[in-house]
């Protein structure tokens, strides 16, 4: 009968919510029948596969209610104390230390017959609560709302590690625009630590005056440490946080083009120009440089009296540990930021924050924010440009492009991280097999966001702004270059959170793709056969073409797009997620193509101007 499938549900603890991986997990809800025997079972991380922990019976007795149309029922009660659960069912703990400490992610599953029970997000627990006390009944008020199938739990701090440290300023100052628009800003490098005594740098940046006001989080791009030349000479791939303060105390574009650049040309981004340029116009912007990553201010002025670089501890772990960083950083702001104050030695500024958060990033940053919104962080809105979604597809897209498995846009994920390998256990590139397959899963957006945590309540009505380019493959200086992030991964997580695909091309010739390449089967599987990989499968996507005819469409794949015009988004009010691609666009060369489209979504959701989206050539101008 379809009523008892209604009756099933867990209703404690909420799904998707944070918890400590050290404390007791207690399940309990609801079954249809009495005595029935319901089964637990819990998602070992190291495997993928589902463990059975033990089975509960429910109560002989329970409460009967009725349908609106008058058809009677009765919940029995259970309850299932699981104790503290095994860290292997927290993350992984066999496939690399990096994974093994990271962020917490326990997945349980209660069934019976066959059949798992209905769970729901604190959002749609609420909305049950709302409905029962309007009158509808329990049974029809869980099938209204239910928003999953499992019952997730966030350990935010990384396993076995309790709460991030509070923000410690390390050097900062004032710096006073020459704009009589603009407020004064008070920012300030600091530190904060993780997963024990880990200290992580960042920078944080506000108003000196008035608010409160909104907060923002960018998620830089890049890997490195930011191991950079002054001069011009050693550019890497834009990882860590740069900047540079004038005599006046301003900002000004750090680094220039050089040829010396991979490729060709390199232009390095204005962390704290970026920083700045939000803050004035009215946030509280911060970033952090992450686990083996710098910061590197120089300093022409004698209120920052010195140039000077910070190194994060641990080691780059590519959209990993990075992940526990950022969630950090964020509970700060959301949670912590009246206790920070931010400036010079002489002149702190406390942050004035009004609860509501813009996450965005870039790239590696990209996936960090994929991640990071997955586990629970605070946000009210989030957009990523050019983000890892899914490494299974990541090595497929390197693979069947000739290039061989440990190609530079995939040795990454061996960075520092302890990674195995055939010949060499202890470091390098794996083969998404059974025996390493995790380790891409849980770097994987997709992964995730196809099990659900993208789908619960509390996204339906977030906007959501995910921004690609068409060029996959393209020609560098007379030498061919890959595209780390092929426009598939966007797709990917577009299906998985059912945006609004939209393609911005010249029309008349160009046509959007009608399909991407994908992987059969389900969702984070490991390949079978290392001599064999799977070959690439194919799979639709639609596109609404607009802003057809824009001139900053003509540009070449290679070069520096001039100012697309605005969407105008949403399409309507019930749909708020959105993947836009422009054609022509690649990894570089998109900060002009996005700019408008982005300065507009975070107008309209935060009801202020944006800095300068970080991807852009000068974000320091006055």
């Amino acid at each position: 009968m379809p009523l008892l499938g209604l009756c099933a549900c867990v209703t404690s603890p909420h799904s998707r919510t944070a918890a400590e991986s050290s404390d007791p997990v207690t399940l309990s809800g609801y079954a249809a029948s009495a005595g029935e025997t319901i089964t637990i079972q819990a998602v070992d991380q190291n495997t993928g596969n589902l463990v059975t922990l033990n089975t509960v019976k429910a109560a002989m007795t329970g409460t009967s209610y009725k349908t609106s149309g008058g058809t009677p029922y009765t919940l029995y009660p259970w309850s299932y104390p699981a104790g503290v659960v095994a860290t292997h069912f927290w993350s992984p703990q066999s496939i690399v230390p990096g994974l093994a400490t990271g962020q917490g992610h326990l997945e349980l599953f209660a069934s019976a017959g066959g059949s798992n029970f209905d769970t729901f997000s604190q959002a749609a627990a609420g909305s049950v609560s709302s409905a029962i006390s309007s009158g509808t009944d329990p049974a029809t008020a869980g099938n209204m709302y239910s928003d999953g199938k499992s019952t997730v739990l966030f350990d935010q701090t990384g396993v076995s590690f309790g709460a991030a440290a509070p923000w410690t300023n390390v050097q900062g100052m004032i710096s006073n625009s020459n704009s009589p628009y603009y407020s004064p800003v008070a920012w300030s490098v600091g530190s904060y630590t993780v997963e024990g005594n880990k200290k992580i740098y960042g920078l944080i940046c506000t108003p000196t005056t008035g608010g409160p006001y909104p907060v923002v989080i960018y998620n830089h791009g890049g890997t490195d440490r930011g191991n950079v030349d002054l001069g011009g000479t050693d550019l890497g791939n834009g990882g860590g946080l740069t900047g540079t303060v004038t005599a006046s105390g301003w900002t000004s574009q750090p680094y220039v083009t050089t040829t010396a650049a991979p490729g060709g040309v390199a232009i390095f981004p204005d962390s704290l120009g970026q920083c700045v340029d939000w803050a004035k116009r009215g946030w509280i912007f911060a970033t952090s440089s992450y686990r083996g990553e710098q910061v590197h201010i120089t300093s022409a002025s004698p209120a920052f009296p010195a140039s000077s670089t910070w190194t994060s501890q641990g080691n780059v772990e590519l959209c990993s540990g990075e992940v526990t960083d950022v969630l950090a950083l964020a509970d700060l702001l959301a949670n912590h930021a009246s206790s920070i104050a931010v400036g010079s030695a002489s002149q702190q500024v406390k942050l004035n924050a009004n609860g509501k958060m813009l996450m965005y990033g870039y790239s590696h940053g990209g996936c960090i924010t994929y991640r990071a919104v997955e586990q629970g962080a605070p946000v009210s809105a989030f957009s990523v440009t050019e983000g890892f979604t899914d490494f299974r597809l990541t090595y497929m897209n390197g693979f069947n492009n000739a290039v061989p498995a440990h190609n530079a846009a995939l040795a990454a994920l061996g960075s520092g991280a302890g990674n195995p390998t055939a010949g060499n256990p202890a470091s390098g590139f794996y083969y998404p097999d059974a025996n390493g397959v995790m380790g891409y899963n849980w770097r994987s957006a997709h992964y995730f966001a196809s099990r659900g945590d993208l789908g619960i309540q509390k996204f339906k009505t977030m906007p959501i702004l995910i921004f690609h380019g068409d060029i996959d493959v393209a020609t560098v200086n007379g030498a061919p270059a890959l595209n780390p992030v092929f426009l598939d991964e966007a797709a990917e997580l577009s299906a998985d959170i059912g945006a609004t695909d939209i393609f911005v091309g010249p029309g008349g010739s160009v046509a959007p793709p009608t399909s991407e390449p994908c992987i059969s089967g389900a969702a984070g599987a490991p390949f079978a056969d290392p001599n064999n990989p799977p070959a690439l499968a194919s799979c639709p996507i639609a596109f609404t073409a607009m802003d057809t005819g824009d001139p900053c469409l003509s540009a070449s794949p290679t070069g520096i797009f001039t100012l697309c015009k605005v969407l105008l988004l949403p399409l309507s009010p019930q749909q708020l997620h959105y993947l836009v691609v422009y054609h022509n666009m690649n990894h570089v060369n998109g900060g002009l193509a996005i700019k408008e489209t982005f300065n507009r979504f975070a107008e309209q959701n935060f009801l202020r101007q944006p800095g300068c989206d970080g991807l852009e050539i000068d974000c320091a101008s006055d």
